[in-house]
């Protein structure tokens, strides 16, 4: 099978109809986890050798007593991204929390 696109493949995917159809079809994506006043709660779904998985987790994030207000998001693969931080992935929340005390010092000020 020749994987090559040729024009009029293109010309054909691009079809409003076809292409609405396509989009129509897609599955919508798990809500991977917002966070919103110190809560992050994620669903996590998959199947395996014929089973559904279902993973619901939920994290109440506070640093010295008060709420972390930045949006993080859990993963399939249970890693976590975090919008003030876009270009990195973590393997925990507190890994995440910690490298954003690091980039922003100034938005967590220590009690005197």
């Amino acid at each position: 099978m020749d994987p090559t696109i040729t024009p009029a493949d293109l010309t054909a995917a691009v079809d409003p109809e076809t292409f609405g159809n396509y989009l129509a079809s897609i599955k919508p994506a798990h809500d991977h986890g917002h966070m919103g006043h110190g809560h992050l709660s994620s669903v996590r779904e998959a199947e395996y050798e014929g089973h559904r998985i279902r993973i619901a987790t939920s994290y109440e994030i506070t640093v010295d007593g008060r709420p972390l207000t930045v949006g993080l998001s859990v993963h399939d693969d249970g890693t976590l991204s975090c919008h003030g931080l876009p270009a990195y992935q973590f393997a925990s929340a507190v890994e995440t929390v910690q490298a954003l005390i690091r980039k922003y010092p100034k938005h967590f000020p220590k009690d005197e």
